[in-house]
């Protein structure tokens, strides 16, 4: 190969912007001549194997290990892609200075120069390769100091198992830090070890982080169904949490007969995933084939499990994203002030997920406390003096730290708690007993916190049961809990409970013991729980996804506005990208998801039925408040009408606003919605207001109920004359004046044939493909029979008159009203239904939807 040396000797310009002629064309032959001699030496080494160097350099090429394999004789050797796309060749004799092939993984990033030899079966060769990242720091494999494993097999492992052995052996390719079991109960016991990565895992795990390894032996040799909750429970374990251990998967060492088999019915979930081995095939190995094991088995599982699409609120804060993990910090800061806090937002907004680190929090630093749920432990209660006696009972379980017993009854049990109340004390002053039995029960803490979950079912406008609707019930439960002395921590969709100084609600007023008590967890926001910037969107996303070999990289701000930055519809949509291309993937290469496909998933997952959920999901307390949802259907339905909200009118949404469904501008007034999804969803599954509706939207919506309406009412003739007054009396009526302008019925000319009327059935009559009857008939009929058929109408408290006006208001200002018939479905192009006409339609229709529900119609 020939290198062609490019010196810097070209003419210089000065400074002077403006370069003279004479010295641009001076340059220009220069290079003019210079690459004419590359050409010429391209050509006369064929084309291949040509090197340009400037100032006699080689010149450089980045690019990242495609493959890296191993010959006959144990020599490996690989291949790189260039940053022009082609491959080159390398082995040892490759490597720049202080890098050796074991520092080589496939995908890492290198530079290198192209070779000077050929080498047989390659196109071109890579040389002096250098990784361009810092080499990568790995644990040592082997025992730590600190691990004893004879104490470990005393303490902690199953006697005759193999679990010594396979530590014995996992001990040549990883570094064993720390063990110990979990008791699930039983005597189900489960030992596990952590376990620090090697530099053998590089293309998985980067750089010294550590993982977890549990064992599962059990004589039946059966899968045992409480495997992945002993994971859990080992996961919050204190020495666990605090080790910040990856929680993306783990290994399984079991003696379960169908092991894989089990383990691959769980594959491709949204846990972590599980790496399994039997006994057996670890301690048949060697310490090489142990390596090409382990290596195969992370390349089977590792990366495909979807923990994009987990549901349960999160257990660990490696994955607790965005400002989540500082909201919870703030909260127990306030909890140690002895302040009350309040978590608040959509549903699946992360409260629970929040709530849960809050705990983790008060845990780790020895804060005790008790956690209610609202819809397990309070709904369903007949009275709050009951709901107050039984979180005190929780209260004196935490600070003696003791729980019921298999078999123990309740009654021994509060023996055992030792109360200072009964429940029949609590019938008779249940907040003076809880305030002073909590007093008694926590004076040895500093601070001790209550939680209460889902308030929205125990307070009084959004409660389902009459007891919690109640002003009473609502004054007197949470003046005690104020009355306590111990921090509280609410979590709801929204922040009523602190609003107003004084509440009036069915009737009755009362002041609001809660009223200004509450510090919202993310007071740096103007909403609730905040949305996720593009930037923490980026991350959160990125990370899962690097889970399963996905990026986002191209397209995460897109899924931000698409999903208003909530972050668990954002993962769930991810998880749905996750699941359509997962097939396409490649080993050890990152699958960088796409514009184009954005664009085309996006509107799929909105369409089906997970993403319908998922909408129904988040707006579904929302329905509760009635003003605020309708005020939220209207911006959506007919933003052009709502453009604007009147400051007077703030108070309609500030809760939504405060969810990050829309943006307001107090300055200008003007409103918009802000996640396109859940607009789009309100439009598809909701009808719009007949007040926000244009004159089209007016004309189909009075047609289509009108029509209704007329097939409704010539069902109840048709079924009085049947099962009343006779069919041929009924038929009569129809016939009369038959054939003349003053008939109740005509054939219908658009028929190709009509039925001889006097030879058909009284049903036959009233099929619209035969003959016509007008909607202004039908009301002649009823009203010119009054006595007969319209008795029915006049006892359920319709007059004949309220009946006339009502058929009247249905036609809506139609200027054909008197000729025209619902089921054709055409209207005159001049037809304008103003306000007032809408408005009494919508009146008169609802009043005979009334009365057609009365008679099963």
């Amino acid at each position: 190969m020939k290198a062609i040396k490019l010196e810097n000797d070209f003419p210089r310009v000065d400074g002077n912007p403006v370069a003279s002629k004479m010295r641009a064309k001076e340059i220009a032959k220069k290079i003019v001549s210079l690459l004419s001699q590359v050409i010429v030496s391209y050509n006369l080494c064929g084309g291949k194997n040509t090197s340009i160097s400037i100032n006699g350099r080689d010149r450089t090429m980045q690019g990242k290990v495609k493959v890296l394999k191993e010959n006959q004789y144990h020599s490996r050797y690989g291949f790189i892609i260039g940053e022009n796309g082609i491959t080159y060749y390398f082995n040892k004799k490759s490597l720049g200075e202080g890098v050796d092939m074991s520092d080589l993984h496939e995908n890492d990033s290198i530079e290198f120069t192209i070779g000077q030899a050929k080498i047989e079966g390659s196109k071109e060769v890579a040389n002096n390769i250098l990784l361009l990242e810092e080499p990568v720091k790995f644990y040592s494999y082997g025992f730590s100091r600190s691990f004893d494993l004879q104490r470990m097999e005393r303490e902690h492992l199953k006697k005759d198992s193999g679990e010594k052995e396979v530590l014995q052996k996992l001990k040549e390719i990883l570094y064993i830090t720390y063990g110990n079991h979990h008791d699930m109960g039983h005597n189900n016991l489960f030992p596990f070890c952590i376990v620090g990565a090697t530099k053998i895992l590089k293309q998985y795990v980067r750089g010294q982080y550590e993982f977890l390894m549990i064992f599962s032996h059990f004589d039946s040799n059966d899968w045992q169904q409480n495997t992945l909750k002993a994971v859990r429970a080992i996961r919050q374990r204190k020495e666990i949490t605090e080790r910040r251990l990856l929680v993306n998967f783990y290994i399984l060492v079991s003696n379960a007969r169908y092991l894989k088999q089990e383990v691959d019915r769980m594959k491709g979930g949204t846990e972590a995933a599980i790496i399994p081995f039997s006994f057996e095939e670890i301690l048949g190995c060697e310490r090489e084939k142990l390596k090409s094991l382990l290596l195969s088995r992370f390349d089977e599982y590792y990366f495909e499990n979807n923990m994009l699409g987990e549901e349960r609120p999160i257990e660990d804060d490696t994955l607790l994203f965005g400002e989540r993990g500082k909201i919870a910090d703030s909260i127990v800061q306030r909890c140690l002030e002895g302040s009350h806090s309040g978590i608040f937002g959509l549903r699946r907004s992360g409260k629970s997920s929040v709530l849960r680190a809050v705990t983790r929090r008060l845990d780790n630093i020895g804060i005790k406390y008790v956690k209610i749920e609202a819809r397990s432990f309070l709904e369903g209660i007949d009275s709050w003096k009951t709901g107050l006696f039984d979180i005190a009972k929780e209260i004196r379980k935490a600070t003696l730290g003791i729980m019921q017993e298999d078999g123990e009854t309740r009654i021994a049990f509060c023996g055992r708690l030792k109360l200072s109340s009964t429940e029949e004390d609590y019938q008779k002053r249940a907040s003076q007993c809880f305030v002073e039995d909590v007093n008694l029960y926590t004076r040895n803490e500093t601070t001790f916190v209550i939680a209460i979950d889902e308030i929205e079912l125990i307070t009084y406008n959004s409660a389902t049961s009459e007891m919690w609707k109640d002003l009473d019930s609502y004054k007197n439960f949470w003046g005690a809990l104020r009355d306590s002395g111990c921090a509280l921590i609410v979590c709801g969709v929204n922040s009523t409970i602190n609003e107003q100084s004084s509440i009036y609600f069915n009737g009755k007023t009362c002041d609001n013991p809660m009223y200004e008590r509450i510090h919202n967890c993310a007071d740096f926001s103007k909403t609730y729980l905040p949305a996720f910037t593009d930037a923490q969107t980026r991350y959160m996303i990125n990370t899962l996804g690097s889970y399963s070999n996905i990026a986002f990289n191209n397209v995460f701000a897109e899924i931000n506005r698409a999903f208003g930055g909530q972050p668990y519809a954002i993962r769930q949509f991810c998880a749905f990208l996750f699941d359509k291309v997962k097939e396409k993937r490649s080993a050890h290469q990152v699958y960088e998801i796409s514009r184009a496909t954005f664009d085309a998933l996006v509107v799929e997952f909105c369409n089906s039925e997970k993403g319908l959920q998922l909408f129904k999901t988040i707006l579904q307390h929302i329905t509760i408040y009635k003003e605020e949802y309708e005020m939220l259907k209207r911006i959506a339905l007919a933003p052009e009408k709502y453009r604007t909200v009147k400051q007077s009118d703030i108070g309609l949404i500030d809760h939504i606003e405060k969810y990050g469904l829309i943006e307001y501008d107090r300055s200008t007034l003007f409103v918009t919605f802000n996640i396109q999804s859940i607009q789009d969803f309100i439009k598809k599954s909701v009808d719009k207001h007949p007040e926000d509706m244009n004159n089209d939207e007016r004309r189909q919506y009075v047609q289509d109920r009108v029509a209704i309406c007329e097939k409704k009412l010539k069902r109840y003739i048709l079924n009085f004359y049947i099962y009343n007054a006779g069919a041929s009396a009924g038929k009569t009526m129809l016939m009369k004046n038959y054939g003349t302008s003053k008939a109740y019925i005509s054939a219908n000319p658009a028929a190709k044939s009509v039925s001889n009327p006097n030879s058909c059935k009284l049903e036959e009559l009233f099929n619209h493909s035969q003959f016509i009857l007008y909607f202004s008939t039908l009301k002649r009929i009823i009203a010119d029979h009054w006595t007969t058929l319209g008795s029915a109408i006049d006892k359920y408290g319709i007059s004949k008159n309220k009946f006339i006006v009502c058929m009247e208001d249905l036609n809506a200002g139609r200027n054909d009203a008197d000729h025209y018939d619902p089921e054709d479905m055409v209207c005159p192009d001049e037809w304008e239904i103003d306000d007032a006409k809408m408005s009494a339609f919508c009146t008169a229709y609802t009043t005979l939807e009334a009365f057609f529900f009365s008679c099963s119609l």
